[in-house]
C-alpha cells in the first residue's frame, strides 16, 4: 500500500469510523476538485474498494440555501447506487463551532435517507493532512494505484502476459510520450 492509500485509510478509519475489512483499502481512488455533484462543487471525492464513496465539501457550499445539503446527498446517493457502492459518507469541512448543530437536523430531515449514508463534520486540518499526503505522493511520482494482477485482467490482453503490467501502471502511455519526445528532439 502506498503513502496516499495509508493516509486515506487512516482518515477513513480513525476520523470517519469506517469498519471496512483490510482488503477494501487495497483499491483507493482520490480525486481533488471533481466535477459538480448535484450542482455543488466538492473539494474531493474518494472511492474505496468499490464499497465506500466519500464526498468532501466545504461548509460554505452547503450552508445556504437550506436545501443544498439535501441536493448533495440525493446526488451522492444516486451516484452510490449507480456505481453499486455500499456506503456514502458526506464530509463537510469546517472549523465553525456551530456547523454540526446547523447541518445535522437538515440531514436527518432529508427524504429517502437510508442507513448507508452518513454525515461527518471534519476540521480542515484533518482533511489537509490527508490531502497533503496524497499531494506528496504525486510530487514524488509514487504509484497511486496498486498494479493489476494478471488473473484480474478482463478478457485477452494485447501483448500477452509479459506486458500486462504496462497497462496496469500506465506505462504504455508513458512509452508513447517518451518515443514522441525523442523523435521531436
Amino acid at each position: 500500500m502506498n503513502r496516499m492509500n495509508d493516509a486515506v485509510k487512516k482518515f477513513a478509519v480513525n476520523v470517519l469510523g469506517c469498519g471496512c475489512p483490510e482488503e477494501v483499502f487495497l483499491s483507493i481512488e482520490l480525486e481533488k476538485a471533481p466535477g459538480p455533484v448535484g450542482g455543488i462543487l466538492p473539494s474531493f471525492e474518494i472511492r474505496i474498494g468499490g464499497r465506500l464513496m466519500i464526498v468532501g465539501v466545504a461548509y460554505e457550499f452547503v450552508r445556504s440555501p437550506e436545501d443544498s445539503l439535501a441536493t448533495l446527498v440525493a446526488a451522492g446517493m444516486m451516484a452510490r447506487e449507480g456505481e453499486r457502492f455500499n456506503r456514502l459518507r458526506i464530509v463537510v469541512v469546517s472549523d465553525a463551532p456551530d456547523c454540526e448543530a446547523i447541518l445535522r437536523p437538515r440531514f436527518e430531515r432529508i427524504p429517502g435517507l437510508d442507513d448507508r449514508v452518513h454525515l461527518h463534520v471534519v476540521k480542515k486540518e484533518l482533511i489537509e493532512g490527508m490531502l497533503n499526503a496524497s499531494e506528496s505522493v504525486l510530487r514524488t511520482g509514487e504509484l497511486i494505484t496498486e498494479p493489476t494482477v494478471w488473473h484480474e485482467m478482463e478478457g485477452p490482453f494485447i501483448g500477452g502476459r509479459e506486458h500486462y503490467q504496462e497497462k496496469s501502471y500506465g506505462f504504455e502511455n508513458l512509452k508513447g510520450a517518451e518515443a514522441k519526445a525523442k523523435h521531436q528532439a
